[in-house]
């Protein structure tokens, strides 16, 4: 319980940006401008909402004055008929209103859910990045993942509040004819109802704070136990019952922050039944009381019993509703903080890309420093390096030493602390963010597939787009011609067996292979590679190698790798660590000095020949 208890000042950081009354006018404006006809759906279905009830008061009230005043049957039929006629055929449009506006409604909200989807393919990559980031994806995506959200619900809160506010002005006018004082005590009772209700909204939405980030790891616990790739390794190793606690123990902090909310609102509930009892009480204790001292006509007294019970209906429910506008409204507030944060990157009009005249391209990095958000200490600290044009660069260090994260930052993924990015002596940040990503080609550790075909998944781009011919190239330059050469369908075949069953799943060093190829493909003058041959065996690492040369023809090309007997090839070698540069220089220039990069390179040769020979006497 420790962490749970830990977690709890994370709620008092958690503020409403935005007023109940700006996001409710943000939620009608977008509804006006996306889909007017289920706007003017759910406008007529308020005085629908409004005349039925009102009808179903009138009614008794006509057949007992018909009654004491002794009106022929013929006359009392024709009032309830056309009464009951008129109930009915309104009932029946209210439910087909109803109806459309629930369907119309969940495209409404999947508008949102495209926004969203758009914001995160789209915004600086620094928006999502890390626990924070993602933390943000999660709390937009509660307004619209289900038809209960914010985005969907707004549109029939909307129609019951302004319903409930048109009834409450004409039965408060039928109630002030037997005593104003009436009104004035059902309304007072509300207010206590309300600032109860928004007071429990309120805390739940700083409650949010926390129960949202034990939601993510129990969302990727239970991705994970369903993910077949992992699923040789839950068996071979017995993950299921560490995965079975850890999955019990973030279902206990959840519902410990779950209890607050319900304890919260069974208090609200207990004060709403309490104030409708003693609220009902009072009046009907009135009416009953003027009927036999005051000489109220019986028909009168149904009327008003029936108001005032619709009175308490109608008032109940412009509380109900204002709260639930509340718990909307903050709801909107993730999903428009999320929608609308801001880039860093240009994304305006830049400065012109360098002409192929001026290729290869001159990095240069200047005093660069960065600090991960909610770190105390920076990754990168102080680095200076000019990789001149065509250079070809190794970086190299232990785990942790800022190799991964100073790529991204040349990649222009992350935004330096302090410290600049110069291509041909030029500041990354004058160039628009989208167009300086075409300058670089990179293959990230990370692989991710889409389940289209292989040369789509290569070139990324539709077929009528796609340079066959440039395809072919890259991929015998990648090394995969003999692996689609031995499929049916060659390039055409799908990936991702997951999605397609006639597709298929790569191997790890396939997989490589591919995304050296779509490097390759979009043959820019930067080409930038992490780890490309960790899942190769190592006659397919030797010929990657030995192509090297090829490959990065004619670009400036960055070359990460743990494996220093790799980076030979490469014109120099910077050694990574602590986040700076300690040593840098040719392979035979750093043996020479004999630091930190020949203590790596003999322990791994160390290591190397260890295994070797153990393998003869075997």
């Amino acid at each position: 319980m420790g962490e749970v208890i830990s977690m709890r000042s994370r709620s008092e950081k958690n503020k409403p940006s935005y007023s109940t009354f700006q996001n409710v006018s943000y939620l009608i404006k977008n509804l006006w401008r996306w889909d007017k006809k289920l706007f003017f759906v759910a406008f007529i279905q308020i005085p629908i909402i409004v005349a039925i009830p009102l009808l179903g008061i009138y009614i008794p009230k006509v057949v007992i004055d018909s009654v004491t005043r002794k009106s022929s049957i013929a006359a009392l039929f024709i009032s309830l008929w056309a009464t009951v006629l008129c109930m009915v055929i309104l009932n029946i449009l209210l439910n087909s209103l109803r109806s459309l506006s629930m369907f119309k409604s969940i495209a409404y909200r999947m508008k949102y859910s495209g926004l969203i989807t758009e914001k995160t393919l789209d915004t600086d990559f620094e928006n999502i990045d890390g626990p924070s980031g993602q933390e943000r994806i999660e709390k937009a995506c509660t307004s619209v993942d289900s038809n209960d959200s914010a985005t969907e619900a707004i549109i029939m809160v909307l129609i019951e509040l302004f319903s409930n506010l048109i009834g409450f002005i004409v039965y408060s006018k039928i109630i002030s004819k037997i005593n104003p004082l009436i009104v004035m005590f059902l309304v007072f009772s509300s207010i206590i109802n309300y600032l109860v209700g928004r007071y429990v909204n309120n805390y739940e939405h700083r409650n949010k704070a926390n129960i949202t980030p034990i939601q993510m790891k129990l969302r990727y616990v239970i991705n994970w136990a369903g993910d077949f790739k992992a699923a040789k390794d839950m068996r071979l190793y017995n993950m299921f019952p560490w995965l079975k606690e850890m999955f019990s123990r973030l279902k206990k902090q959840k519902l410990y922050y779950r209890r607050k909310n319900i304890y919260r609102r069974c208090f609200s509930n207990f004060v709403d039944g309490s104030l409708i009892f003693l609220r009902d009480g009072i009046t009907y204790g009135f009416l009953i009381y003027s009927v036999l001292y005051r000489d109220m006509p019986i028909g009168d007294f149904v009327l008003y019993f029936g108001a005032v019970s619709g009175f308490s209906t109608w008032l109940s429910g412009i509380i109900k509703n204002y709260n639930s506008l509340n718990s909307i409204s903050l709801d909107v507030c993730d999903l428009r903080e999320y929608l609308e944060l801001e880039d860093n990157k240009n994304r305006k009009q830049g400065d012109k890309l360098p002409d192929s005249y001026e290729l290869p391209l001159d990095i240069e990095l200047r005093n660069l420093y960065y600090k991960y958000p909610g770190a105390e200490d920076y990754t990168i600290k102080g680095i200076n390096v000019h990789i001149k044009k065509g250079e070809k660069i190794a970086l190299v260090g232990v785990n942790g030493a800022g190799k991964s994260t100073l790529v991204k930052i040349i990649c222009g993924l992350y935004t330096p602390n302090k410290g600049e990015i110069l291509i041909n002596g030029k500041n990354i940040e004058l160039y628009n963010r989208d167009e300086y990503y075409s300058l670089i080609s990179v293959v990230f550790q990370d692989i991710h597939l889409l389940p289209l075909s292989i040369e789509k998944n290569i070139a990324l781009k539709s077929a009528e787009e796609i340079s066959f011919k440039e395809i072919d190239r890259v991929i015998k330059m990648a090394g995969l011609s003999r692996k689609i050469d031995s499929l049916e369908k060659g390039k055409d075949t799908l990936l991702v067996k997951s999605i397609y069953d006639e597709a298929i799943d790569l191997s790890g060093g396939e997989m490589q292979k591919l995304m050296l190829a779509r490097a390759l493909y979009k043959n820019s003058p930067i080409i930038i590679l992490d780890e490309p041959t960790a899942a190769l065996d190592p006659l397919a690492e030797s010929e990657i190698y030995e192509k090297y040369n090829e490959l990065t023809k004619g670009s400036t090309s960055i070359f990460i790798s743990h494996r220093l007997s790799s980076t030979r090839f490469c014109d120099r070698i910077l050694f990574i660590g602590e986040g700076n540069i300690l040593e840098e220089g040719s392979h035979e220039e750093l043996m020479s000095k004999g630091g930190q990069y020949k203590k790596m390179y003999d322990m791994q040769s160390y290591y190397y020949k260890e295994s070797v020979g153990d393998e003869k006497y075997a």
